[in-house]
Parts: structure tokens; C-alpha cells; sequence
């Protein structure tokens, strides 16, 4: 079995796919049990920086939340640290 190839435009598909997903699942736990504003924000995080739309509401949020987004911005770099791999040669 092959071993897939995980370039650049790969990750970013993936990136788009889980952005849109978690947006659409988000609504319908609007109407729904579940949380759909939490999985809301997960898509827009995702696609901020693809998406300029969800890139300025990203900003405002960091700007309206500080201690919020720097929570989860030093929980993320934690997470980033324990999986990251480096390149093999």
C-alpha cells in the first residue's frame, strides 16, 4: 500500500473539509443537542486563514477576548510541540 503524500495543497483540503464540516455539523447542533456555536468557532479557526471573511471575525474575537485566545493559543503551541515531526532527509 502506497503511503500518502502529504503536500501542501493535501493539507490544505483536509483543512477546508474539517473547516466546512465542523461550520454545517455547528448549525444543525444550533437546532439540535450539542455545541454548535464551540463547533462553529472550531471551523472558523480552521479556515481563518484561507477565508477572508472568517479571518477578520477570527481578529475581532482575539481582540474582544485576549485571555481567551492566548489560553488557547499556548494550549495549541503545546499540542504543536508533542505531535510535530521532524522531516526526515
Amino acid at each position: 500500500m502506497k503511503q500518502l503524500i502529504w503536500n501542501r495543497h493535501t493539507k490544505l483540503l483536509l483543512k477546508h473539509v474539517l473547516g466546512w464540516l465542523f461550520i454545517v455539523l455547528g448549525i444543525i447542533m444550533l437546532i439540535t443537542p450539542g455545541q454548535g456555536i464551540l463547533s462553529i468557532l472550531i471551523g472558523v479557526y480552521l479556515l481563518a486563514d484561507e477565508v477572508p471573511m472568517f479571518g477578520r471575525l477570527k481578529a475581532r474575537l482575539q481582540h474582544k477576548f485576549p485571555k481567551a485566545t492566548d489560553y488557547v493559543h499556548t494550549k495549541g503551541e503545546k499540542l504543536k510541540a508533542r505531535f510535530h515531526k521532524e522531516p526526515k532527509p
